[in-house]
């Protein structure tokens, strides 16, 4: 197994000045999305190779078709075989680059409960969601295993890992459960930030009991937290260890020392507005997470 690491996200393509700012030696690599072309990619895998530095893609690879991610749990058949091919290509490329790993969310479009409440005013809005009468569980679940199932034979085809990130998956948690267990070489991404926002919008969702199901698949931990006020919530914030304690915040650093406790082989990406602190506390953010996911760094 690989040693594990912590990362720092960038959007946008690869940005030297960032890394400058926001890197450190304790940060072993980047999760990196929409560079520019083929050739601004391959350049900054040789950058990554020059520096020792492991990298994950968050779809979409490049940026000409903006910030689009494929519907992969679409319920019509055309706009999901068209969401497997661009799949397919963005595989194939990132493996050509060298790539850890290629991310992409899951279920997506997302799905909200029957009985959410859907309090906050910049939620994913009707027509980029799916509700409960679009796709039943029955639907879903056998979308899903399409999915797995295309999903494990391009990670051969291609020798290119492809990583999941729960997107908001209302009333199905439990297939979203059984389709890792199931599929044990598609691995999860857990985001701190939309599993505290799960818990706000459905008061049965237990984040803690979920987390220990799927704590044997989980490849990544997308760090960051979410921030309350009226009808309004702002992601991407820099974790500090009061927020547990907050009632205007997440609880990402409990749900991060929870999967500590339950596994000892995910890396962490810091997806945070990471210009919210100063270099020193950046540096000490570094440390603390390390220490609490049980991270080895320099």
């Amino acid at each position: 197994m690989k040693p594990r690491r912590l990362q720092i996200g960038m959007w946008g393509g690869f940005r030297p000045d960032d890394w400058e700012r926001f890197g450190s030696e304790r940060i072993g690599g980047m999760e990196i999305s929409q560079f520019a072309d083929r050739e601004a990619l391959l350049q900054f895998s040789a950058f990554c190779r020059e520096k020792g530095l492991a990298f994950g893609i968050h779809a979409p690879v490049l940026a000409n078709r903006g910030y689009t991610l494929p519907r992969l749990t679409s319920p019509d058949p055309d706009e999901a075989f068209e969401a497997l091919l661009t799949v397919e290509k963005e595989a194939k490329l990132a493996s050509e680059a060298g790539a850890d790993y290629i991310l992409y969310h899951y279920p997506f479009l997302p799905i909200f409960g029957r009985a959410d409440q859907l309090q906050y005013s910049n939620l994913p809005k009707p027509d980029e969601r799916c509700e409960p009468d679009d796709l039943t569980e029955d639907v879903f679940s056998e979308l899903s295993h399409r999915l797995f199932d295309h999903l494990s034979e391009l990670q051969h085809r291609y020798r290119q890992k492809i990583v999941l990130e729960h997107d908001f998956f209302g009333d199905y948690q439990d297939v979203i459960v059984r389709m890792f267990q199931t599929y044990r070489e598609i691995e999860l991404a857990v985001d701190t930030a939309r599993l505290d926002i799960a818990t706000r919008l459905s008061a049965s969702f237990d984040a803690v009991g979920w987390l220990d199901a799927v704590a044997p698949s989980v490849y990544l931990v997308h760090y960051s937290n979410v921030r309350y006020a009226e009808d309004r919530f702002f992601n991407h914030q820099p974790v500090q260890t009061w927020h547990n304690h907050h009632p205007d915040y997440g609880r990402a650093g409990a749900y991060l020392k929870r999967l500590a406790a339950r596994s000892d082989r995910f890396h962490v990406t810091f997806e945070h507005q990471a210009d919210l602190f100063s270099r020193e506390e950046l540096l000490e953010l570094y440390e603390l997470t390390a220490q609490t996911a049980g991270i080895q760094t320099p």
